[in-house]
């Protein structure tokens, strides 16, 4: 049987009143003896509190919903993780949801959390939202009624939103790779309107006009930030037999790319030099190891909360933050240069 604050009240003979009032510990107008008594029901009979009833008293539930696009992907796995680590140490829970990277699941998936009674929202928003323009973007986010941090995103919103500088992960990956002797690049990058799809792109680019190689359209090949991304546009990019490297703005496509290869007895790192992006753990198992762009997960999801918490108590004025990455240098790019 679940024993509820009625039958506790029942069992001690006094008021309901007066047993939420002992067991959350306040003031109360009864002997010592009586509240020694309510206590051993409450413990002898394993009474756990309707936390349902708790939050509706409160208005307040210590719950974060946390929206991800893809929850296979490690990077997205590690920032949960990481989420999850700092709400605890706080007292609240991550409540979290996975979108299929789809809009329209997004959309209820967030209606879903906010019916739930959630505190805040920490938002990694679906490509498939961003694909869709900036007006939809904006229209949407300005839809959201609760506090909320947009995550691994921008917008030009005067919102809460913090990033990993996408500019800058392009730009040293490529400069990489020119160093290395290369100069003629492959870039694989997202779709048109893809979160940080053309911030990668724009890095790569200043890093060619900077050594004053030409920028070629055929070299820019666009996918889904995933393993079939990648797997569908390698065999095009071998196709353009002057590539000596290749710049995988994900490391999700990378691993179709090498997926596919390794179908046909190839090997992607024998023919080209490669640079990925998000800097998996298992990019040290592959041989070679691989180059990729790391981002600080553990600090991305640290800020996301702090900036949340900073809005839950009372700080208005929006925040922006832009975290920088760095290149990990492996053993996947060839120097050309000796």
């Amino acid at each position: 049987m679940k024993l509820t604050m009625r039958k506790i009240a029942e069992m001690a003979g006094v008021s309901v009143t007066t047993v939420s009032l002992v067991l959350n510990n306040k003031n109360v107008r009864i002997s010592k003896e009586k509240k020694n008594q309510i206590r051993d029901i409450a413990d002898e009979y394993h009474y756990v509190p309707n936390s349902s009833a708790v939050s509706l008293a409160k208005n307040k539930s210590n719950t974060i919903g946390v929206v991800v696009p893809n929850i296979n992907n490690p990077f997205y796995s590690a920032l949960i993780k990481a989420i999850s680590k700092d709400l605890e140490l706080v007292g609240y829970y991550a409540l979290t949801v996975n979108t299929d990277d789809n809009h329209a699941n997004e959309q209820i998936q967030i209606t879903q959390l906010v019916n739930r009674g959630v505190d805040g929202i920490l938002l990694v928003p679906t490509n498939d939202l961003y694909a869709q323009g900036e007006l939809s973007v904006d229209d949407f986010l300005k839809s959201i009624q609760i506090p909320f941090v947009l995550v691994n995103a921008d917008s030009d919103l005067q919102i809460n939103k913090i990033n990993l500088d996408s500019y800058e992960g392009g730009y040293l990956a490529t400069r990489t790779l020119i160093q290395n002797g290369h100069h003629e690049i492959a870039i694989v990058t997202g779709n048109e309107g893809y979160v940080n799809a053309e911030s990668r792109l724009d890095g790569y680019k200043k890093a060619l006009k900077e050594v004053g190689i030409p920028f070629l359209d055929k070299y820019v090949f666009r996918a889904k930030y995933d393993i079939e991304g990648g797997y569908a546009v390698i065999s095009e990019i071998k196709k353009l037999n002057k590539v000596t490297a290749i710049f995988f703005c994900n490391d999700l496509m990378l691993y179709g790319a090498i997926k596919k290869e390794n179908e046909h007895g190839n090997n992607l790192f024998n023919s080209y030099s490669v640079v990925g992006y998000d800097d998996s753990y298992v990019n040290e198992i592959f041989n070679p190891t691989i180059t990729s762009i790391r981002q600080d997960v553990a600090e991305l999801g640290s800020r996301s909360v702090q900036i949340l918490f900073e809005q839950l108590h009372g700080n208005s004025k929006p925040k922006s933050e832009l975290l920088h990455v760095k290149l990990i240098n492996r053993m996947s790019v060839k120097n050309l240069n000796v």
